[in-house]
């Protein structure tokens, strides 16, 4: 998919007067900003957003990614350091993509009144978190959600093969209009040899604005959007 994106001569020249202007993010060069523009275009064709965008974006990019059909090719029409935004082909509907670290993000469809050059996006802030213990419950604190009387743990096992076993431990429920998630996954591989692995994951989907919390043995980290 790499040769159906192009770059607009905007594009061109804006890459080429922030290396004039100094230090370059990686993101902001021809070769990852094909490669963002065209995992962003097969994900939209191919209903594969869900490991590559936020959450709190994801109905929303579905929803206009099934009105509008197929996507045959794309041009970047716009970058600076932090906002890039490809027109996609045949139309004139356009994404933009948030950078974040070497790489590009798809975020949103912008509206058709929406300058192309005067695209804001909703800050992300990041920041450690200290959990009480490592559990849904703790991850719900990090929310600031408190799980409803009735909402009970769910627990679903699935046999992975050759010994190993998922298991997830899960909350899932709606608060005053918000989407919550909190689970706590664990791994075991029954050989007596390799030690069980955990992970956590929270999400709080509040129309398109969102937090997202994610632990393991290194620690736990709160992303609001």
């Amino acid at each position: 998919m790499s040769e159906s994106v192009e770059l607009a001569p905007e594009v061109l020249v804006a890459l080429r007067a922030m290396r004039d202007a100094g230090e370059v993010p990686l993101r902001c060069n021809k070769g990852p900003i094909r490669t963002a523009v065209a995992a962003a275009v097969r994900a939209l064709n191919e209903d594969d957003l869900g490991p590559r965008v936020r959450p709190w974006d994801l109905s929303a990019l579905r929803r206009r990614a099934a009105a509008r059909g197929r996507i045959a090719a794309a041009v970047a029409v716009y970058v600076d350091a932090d906002v890039l935004v490809a027109v996609l082909r045949p139309g004139y509907d356009r994404v933009v993509l948030r950078g974040a670290g070497d790489f590009w993000r798809l975020v949103r469809f912008l509206d058709a009144d929406e300058a192309t050059e005067g695209v804001r996006l909703t800050p992300e802030i990041t920041q450690d978190v200290d959990l009480d213990e490592f559990s849904p419950e703790a991850v719900l604190t990090a929310l600031g959600v408190a799980k409803p009387d009735d909402v009970d743990l769910d627990i679903e096992s699935e046999d992975l093969g050759q010994g190993e076993t998922e298991t997830r431990y899960r909350y899932l429920f709606t608060d005053n209009g918000r989407s919550v998630l909190a689970e706590e996954v664990r791994n075991e591989i029954f050989d007596g040899a390799t030690p069980c692995t955990r992970s956590l994951r929270g999400v709080l989907i509040d129309g398109g604005h969102g937090a997202l919390v994610t632990a393991n043995g290194d620690g736990a980290q709160l992303i609001r959007g």
